[in-house]
């Protein structure tokens, strides 16, 4: 199961918030791509770039929530109480993890592109085939590499 797919499910209304504003058809052929990605299902190029759009879109606006709300209880932890830095440190997890998915899935878009250039049979083609598809590690990828950069940023390190 990718737990990336399965979250931007949920989070494709934030994609408002980057300017991506598709219409209902739309949106809920997103929901259903992501859906069937997520539990593994098959899916063929045309289904992962509706997919890598609704995912970037969906990452993009978790990033700029979750910008506004780690300055918003960070600086409530230093003029109100200190108890609001652990949300500021929860956030800025987050914030993290929204970029580090935000670049996973555009890279991964950016290899799907080069697919389709690509000779098939070709050793770049092959590569890039391989890694356009979807991996079920990217959430634990982004999720390790937003770690160090949040605690940084709150001060704690």
């Amino acid at each position: 199961m990718d737990i990336a797919f399965h979250m931007a499910r949920w989070a494709l209304p934030l994609s408002l918030l980057i300017g991506h504003r598709p219409s209902p058809g739309q949106r809920a052929d997103e929901r259903e791509v992501c859906l069937r990605i997520a539990r593994g299902g098959k899916f063929d190029s045309d289904d992962l770039d509706v997919a890598y759009l609704a995912a970037r879109g969906a990452w993009g606006g978790g990033l700029i929530v979750s910008l506004g709300l780690s300055w918003l209880f960070l600086d409530l932890a230093d003029n109100v109480h200190p108890g609001f830095d652990l949300p500021g440190i929860v956030i800025m997890f987050v914030m993290g993890l929204c970029l580090g998915l935000l670049l996973i899935h555009q890279s991964r878009d950016w290899m799907l592109e080069h697919t389709e250039d690509a000779d098939p049979d070709a050793r770049t083609g092959r590569i890039a085939a391989r890694l356009s598809r979807p991996r079920a590690y990217d959430f634990w990828l982004a999720a390790a590499a937003s770690v160090w950069p949040a605690l940084w940023g709150a001060g704690v390190v």
